[in-house]
This record gives structure tokens, C-alpha cells and sequence, in this order.
């Protein structure tokens, strides 16, 4: 393809985007901040706008465009962890030692002991029902847009919903009862509760 025969974009496109990405990328940032490491974070969230560029045409408008966005992100964020896997597994299999899980990213942002404890019980769920309960709560996405940035019908994702809610429920009161009511500073010094 020689360079005069190259896409050039009009000035309605680079409009578009620019309308695109003033309004998603805080969400779009934030919503990959919540699931990697903040450098991580940052690449994901620029290539969910290289892609949404690339697929200009094929973005939703208004609303539908969020939805659209985080389905594309949960995307860019899956290749993230599976090419980190593979890195550990041939850095550990060439070294002779065992991958070690990565300690989740909300545990870096806990500021009081419920938090802790709903993100203690969130990453001993699978990664499905944490995703799906992420999804509601914190980005409030309505039911038809999870399924849109998981691309399953409305039908799977209450019941994912449903099933996810009951685990961490389930999660919650383990994890109470293996920590007790002491809080994690206070048992560190030694005092009382």
C-alpha cells in the first residue's frame, strides 16, 4: 500500500474520537485502574482508544458507547493477564520455581476494614463472579450493559449476578469468621478490639 493510499481520517472522525474520548476515558482509566497494576492500567486504557479509533464506524453513540468501551477493555485487560502468565510461567519454568499469583490491585487501595474484608472475600471468588459483581457495583452498569462487555445474554448475567452475590455473601462470613471481629491493626499491636 503506498502512503497516498493510506486512510486519513476526515475532521468529522477525529471530531468524534475527540467528543469519544473526553467523554470515557476517566471511566475507561478508571475501570482498568480497579483491575491491574497503574502502569498497566494506563496502556489498557490507551489501547481501548486505539482500538475504538481503529473501529470508529462500529462504536455505539451516546450512551451505548461506554458499555462498548469497558466490553473492549475487559478484552484488552484479559490479553494483559494471559501474556503476564505466560511471562511468569517461562520466567519460572527457566529459573526452576513456581509462579506465584499476583496480590489483586483493590488490596492497595483498602481505607477501612469493611473494604478489606469485601476485597479479601471478592479475590476468593472466581474471576467470573468478580468480574460480574465489579461490574454492577462499582462501574453501575445496568444488567444490559454487563452483557454487552461480557457479551452474554441479559438471562446469564442475573443469574451470573445472582450466583456471584450468594458466593460472596457466602465469602463474607468465612472470612469473618476466620479473622474474628478484631481488626487486622489493632491485632497487630496486640490491643483489644
Amino acid at each position: 500500500m503506498t502512503d497516498s493510499a493510506k486512510y486519513s481520517p476526515s475532521g468529522s472522525d477525529t471530531a468524534a474520537f475527540e467528543a469519544l474520548y473526553v467523554a470515557h476515558h476517566r471511566t475507561v482509566l478508571a475501570y482498568c485502574a480497579r483491575r491491574a497494576l497503574r502502569s498497566d492500567a494506563w496502556d489498557a486504557a490507551a489501547e481501548v482508544f486505539t482500538v475504538a479509533w481503529r473501529r470508529l464506524n462500529d462504536v455505539p453513540s451516546g450512551d451505548d458507547a461506554r458499555p462498548w468501551l469497558l466490553g473492549v477493555a475487559y478484552k484488552v485487560l484479559s490479553n494483559q493477564r494471559r501474556s503476564a502468565q505466560r511471562r511468569r510461567r517461562l520466567t519460572s519454568k527457566s529459573a526452576g520455581t513456581a509462579a506465584t499469583a499476583d496480590l489483586l490491585p483493590e488490596a492497595q487501595l483498602i481505607r477501612n476494614e469493611e473494604e478489606a474484608e469485601v476485597i479479601a472475600s471478592l479475590a476468593q471468588l472466581r474471576p467470573r463472579d468478580r468480574e460480574i459483581l465489579q461490574l454492577s457495583l462499582w462501574e453501575e452498569l445496568r444488567p444490559e450493559e454487563i452483557a454487552c462487555v461480557l457479551g452474554i445474554s441479559r438471562g446469564a448475567v442475573d443469574q451470573r449476578y445472582s450466583r456471584a452475590k450468594r458466593r460472596l455473601a457466602r465469602q463474607l462470613t468465612r472470612y469473618r469468621q476466620i479473622e474474628g471481629r478484631a481488626t487486622r491493626i489493632t491485632t497487630e499491636r496486640g490491643g483489644a478490639t
